[in-house]
């Protein structure tokens, strides 16, 4: 009998220690951006205005496409910072690379819209694992100008093969995908005419 209790004594212990230890929660940020030729001389300033994302992207959670209907928002691995503001802080340096000769700054850090020549928005309709095993990122973009007429927007629609089964590849492949939309746009806004 003594040793049937020192057993279950053990055995409890045991799973204690197992109950008591939280999961791992790990948190991504993307890639920065890394361009090393233009894709356009246009010379605008542009404000960043709002980005607005697809509402099961818009917490910290990655996002998984388990079917096609169906989204899985993962619990243990999470975005460091809000997707949005990752978006805002890259397109702004990408294109600082992209289009160097360009300004390309925050909507409220400008002061006054009417020292730009336009403002850009967007629409973020993807930035998740698809079930197909690709980083998809799908961003519609508006560019108006200072009276905010309409003046062009865009889609860029890009998919990155995962390489391998851990998070942080998701990260990466979604990093690539992004810059990738981001090359995208460059090509799109630089066929803008600086009026």
């Amino acid at each position: 009998m003594r040793v049937f209790l020192i057993s279950m004594f053990a055995l409890s212990l045991g799973l204690v220690g197992c109950a008591s230890e939280p999961p791992q929660i790990r948190h991504f940020v993307l890639t920065e951006p890394a361009f090393t030729l233009p894709e356009s001389n246009a010379n605008i300033r542009v404000a960043v205005g709002s980005i607005r994302l697809a509402e099961f992207l818009s917490g910290s959670s990655l996002v998984v496409e388990e079917a096609p209907n169906e989204m899985r928002l993962t619990r243990q691995h999470r975005w460091a910072d809000r997707l949005e503001q990752q978006i805002e802080r890259q397109f702004r340096q990408g294109m600082s690379q992209l289009m160097p000769n360009s300004q390309w700054v925050p909507l409220l850090s400008t002061g006054y819209l009417r020292t730009m020549d336009y403002r850009i928005d967007f629409y973020v309709d993807a930035f998740h694992l698809n079930n197909e095993g690709q980083a998809r990122v799908r961003v519609q973009w508006f560019l108006r100008n200072t009276d905010e007429h309409f003046i062009q927007s865009g889609i860029a629609d890009q998919q990155v093969a995962v390489e391998g089964s851990d998070y942080a590849n998701l990260v990466s492949a979604l990093s690539t995908a992004w810059h990738q939309a981001l090359r995208d746009i460059a090509t799109q806004i630089g066929t803008v005419n600086n009026e």
